[in-house]
């Protein structure tokens, strides 16, 4: 089992600025790390969005020119990935730091799976504060 992967993400210009970092950090620091992040911009973002973007220079990132909608830029998205395996992530969302290396694991083990997923826990307003 090849255990390279692309992770998949859009952001539009709600997002918190905030909330992007601490997601895309939590791609970052994966014990199973990517090589391949796919950013899609989905319309013009906000300053402070594109401030928290120029920080990762490893980031393969797409700009949309308007905000057509999740489905369509993850469609887009997905053309730019590399791997057949690719990671999803929200840019609200914050994976554990195995997360990637669980689900890697399933597919080595599970030649027959197609898709996996995980539990979830929310938070109100604070990452912290689960």
């Amino acid at each position: 089992m090849d255990d390279k992967y692309s992770v998949l993400m859009s952001v539009y210009y709600k997002e918190k600025p905030e909330y992007l970092q601490r997601s895309i950090e939590s791609i970052l620091h994966q014990t199973a790390p990517t090589d391949d992040f796919v950013l899609v911009c989905d319309g013009p973002l906000t300053p402070e969005l594109d401030s928290v973007i120029a920080k990762y220079s490893s980031l393969h990132v797409v700009r949309l020119k308007e905000n057509g909608g999740l489905g369509k830029a993850l469609n887009e998205g997905m053309k730019h990935c590399q791997h057949d395996l690719i990671a999803r992530m929200d840019s609200d969302d914050i994976s554990r730091p195995d997360r990637c290396e669980r689900e890697l694991k399933v597919f080595a083990e599970h030649p027959e799976v197609d898709i996996v997923s995980g539990t979830i826990e929310e938070f109100i307003t604070s990452p912290d504060e689960v």
